[in-house]
């Protein structure tokens, strides 16, 4: 039940560039777009932007996927959050809690104030893919905790549904981006540690 702290940005799943829409749009027939972190949606979604984004993708080997999922959370928010998250680099907090744990030495506040480790070059380009996918997103630091990340993702009545134009698929999607929760918070150096150990405290009560 890892804790990831991820440099990117958040992809809504709503909208005209948000995700539901490009996996109809690039017939990701395959993919669950309620939820990016399962393998094949993963694997499939990252050979799509290879094909759809070939001048960017080849300067952000290392994209993730990141999902937020809490298993003890048992509102209706729960089954698919409002955004998914998109990092060019992400360090995994390891099931104990201990930030020492995700690296020999490693301190999460060095993590944040040293920045992400990218060139200037993969820096223009994460850029480029956040304007292309999530117009208007902010780019930073983020805190996210996914108590399952192997998740078993069912298609769901939403995903089985045919539209008979990408007008009526975004009118529907909509509906999403305007239910309340939002996981997932910028990060600071500031306020690093307080985040951390709500997370932390939350893990060890479920």
């Amino acid at each position: 039940m890892p804790v990831y702290m991820l440099h990117g940005f958040r992809w809504p799943r709503a909208g005209f560039t948000g995700i539901r829409v490009y996996v109809v749009l690039h017939n990701l027939e395959e993919a669950a777009a309620e939820y990016l972190q399962q393998p094949l949606t993963t694997e499939l979604l990252t050979e799509s932007l290879k094909r759809t984004q070939p001048d960017l993708m080849p300067r952000l080997p290392a994209l993730h996927f990141i999902e937020h999922y809490d298993p003890a959370d048992e509102s209706s928010n729960t089954v698919s959050q409002p955004f998914a998250y998109v990092g060019a680099k992400v360090v995994t907090i390891p099931d104990d809690g201990s930030p020492a744990a995700a690296g020999k030495g490693l301190n999460i506040e060095d993590v944040v104030e040293q920045g992400p480790g990218l060139s200037d070059d993969a820096t223009e380009a994460l850029e480029a893919l956040r304007d292309r996918l999530a117009p208007g997103e902010h780019i930073g630091w983020f805190m996210v905790y996914n108590g399952d990340p192997d998740r078993f993702y069912p298609e769901s009545e939403f995903e089985e549904e045919d539209y008979d134009d990408e007008e009526c698929y975004v009118a529907e999607s909509e509906k999403s981006a305007t239910e309340p929760g939002t996981p997932g918070t910028p990060v600071t150096p500031q306020s690093y540690t307080t985040r951390l150990t709500r997370l932390f405290n939350r893990m060890s009560s479920s």
